[in-house]
């Protein structure tokens, strides 16, 4: 049988109530010599307090979610190691799921969460869920949104600046003289923050070059059929001469094909990507970047659910957004 408290106070001559406020850290209640005996006796007996117990009676479980897109992004798994790191040394445990942007696995995987008693969630937010987060606001339920915003919703948001990043991206490229650039994007009609605002971002930047989009240019599709839409577009007769990817997965999945196309990086195709990850750097020519403060993101993010947390309110609402930093590298060529 599991060893239970009563087992500890009794190893440890002492009272229940003295192995409770141990196990609480309540350690001005008993000597020195006493925390000693409670430490030996718990060691030697293998005990481990019951955590759902403890949580009913303390109203919190110190466990929060981090929901996010997708978990094959390196952008996703980097954010979620410095969210862990900030929640681990807060005393927090973190557990993660994946939505695919599917609203209603979502709706879901959130409902779930509640129900086994989460102290609050950080998740990457879909448009069709705005009246369900207006819901979670309205009962006070601490959430953060994370890598996009929903307008008119009370929740505070962290995410990158888009639209500079969108803008200048496609910046870099029309410096070097390239005035024929596309974009690719994964599907934009489910309205996601990073998607829309990257694409406003492209079309500022060719505006202010005073060059007209050319919609054939804008690529909207997901991973799988990055291959097929970047063949067919680079067949055309007046091909871009530079390509915008707007997310990791994005430039790796570009990167494969330029490969498997044996196309000539920057001579035939100049290259920018927003997020930048190892890949970028280990592509022979490394690959021009737009950064997001992955770290800056995620700290923001943590501070301010526990801040939830531990005013047991809302707090003032705000967008924190984050400049991206460029990552000059070779895969542009001057024309």
């Amino acid at each position: 049988m599991k060893p239970t408290m009563k087992d500890v106070a009794e190893q440890a001559d002492v009272s229940k109530s003295t192995v409770s406020q141990y196990l609480n850290k309540r350690y001005s209640y008993m000597s020195s010599a006493t925390r000693e005996k409670i430490r030996v006796a718990i060691e030697e007996l293998g005990y481990y307090p019951n955590q759902i117990a403890k949580s009913l009676k303390q109203k919190n479980t110190h466990v929060i979610a981090f929901i996010c897109a997708t978990l094959s992004s390196r952008f996703s798994l980097e954010l979620l190691a410095t969210i862990e790191s900030v929640f681990q040394d807060a005393g927090y445990s973190v557990i993660i799921a994946a939505t695919e942007d599917d609203p209603s696995k979502e709706r879901s995987l959130i409902n779930s969460f509640i129900a086994r008693q989460v102290d609050g969630i950080i998740v990457f937010p879909t448009e069709e869920n705005r009246d369900f987060y207006q819901k979670l606001q309205q009962r006070k339920f601490p959430v953060v949104f994370i890598d996009r915003l929903l307008d008119n919703v009370e929740i505070p948001s962290v995410l990158l600046d888009n639209k500079r990043a969108g803008y200048e991206a496609t910046r870099e490229l029309l410096k070097q003289g390239h005035q024929n650039i596309g974009i690719v994007t994964f599907p934009l009609g489910d309205n996601i923050t990073t998607r829309v605002e990257r694409i406003q971002g492209y079309k500022q930047a060719l505006a202010k070059f005073n060059i007209e989009m050319n919609t054939a240019n804008v690529i909207s599709c997901l991973s799988n059929q990055v291959d097929t839409e970047l063949t067919s577009l680079l067949k055309q007769k007046n091909a871009p001469t530079g390509l915008v990817l707007t997310n990791d997965i994005l430039l790796e999945k570009t990167l494969m094909w330029v490969k498997r196309h044996h196309i000539k990086i920057p001579n035939e195709l100049s290259l920018v990507g927003i997020d930048d990850v190892v890949f970028a750097q280990l592509f022979d020519p490394e690959i021009t970047t737009l950064a997001q403060p992955i770290t800056k993101i995620g700290v923001r993010a943590a501070k301010l659910l526990l801040k939830m947390l531990a005013t047991d309110s809302s707090l003032i609402v705000e967008d924190y957004q984050y400049a991206p930093v460029l990552k000059q590298r070779n895969s542009i060529k001057s024309l």
